[in-house]
């Protein structure tokens, strides 16, 4: 019981601190070699956290997920052509009680064209012990 205690209160120290992609929005179309922003955004928090990173990659869904999706189709394991990996050194939004940084990334101009998963995968340390915890998130994008 004493064990299931410790992984209930790990689990919600890290959900306090989980980060979401606000930016682009879901199913944005981009062409090859255009860039765009990717805003990655987690709510502040009274709980104790030190950020390390965040890695941003695009793969392509085809051969991956049903035909003209990225339904079913995880990130966690494949992460494809890697945008950026670096630092993520969040700062407060004005009014939105959010911690927010933005990276400028480039899809790659021999890119395969359709629908694409793009991932961020982000790295931090949470609690007074400093658990580590990596989580991998993701949306469809399009590529033209």
């Amino acid at each position: 019981m004493k064990s299931f205690a410790v992984v209930a209160l790990l689990a919600t120290l890290v959900a306090a601190q989980n980060a979401v992609i606000h930016a682009p929005p879901p199913q944005t179309t981009f062409s090859r070699g255009q860039s765009f922003t990717v805003e990655v955004d987690r709510p502040n928090s009274l709980t104790n956290s030190r950020e390390v990173s965040v890695a941003i990659g695009l793969i392509t869904c085809a051969g991956r997920a049903p035909s003209g999706t990225c339904d079913g189709f995880s990130t966690a394991e494949q992460f494809g052509t890697v945008l950026f990996a670096g630092p993520y050194n969040p700062v407060l939004a004005p009014g939105t009680g959010s911690l927010v940084q933005n990276y400028t990334v480039t899809v790659p101009e021999d890119f395969q064209v359709g629908p694409a998963a793009l991932s961020v995968a982000h790295f931090n340390l949470v609690g007074a012990l400093f658990f580590p915890s990596l989580e991998v998130l993701n949306e469809t994008v399009i590529i033209q």
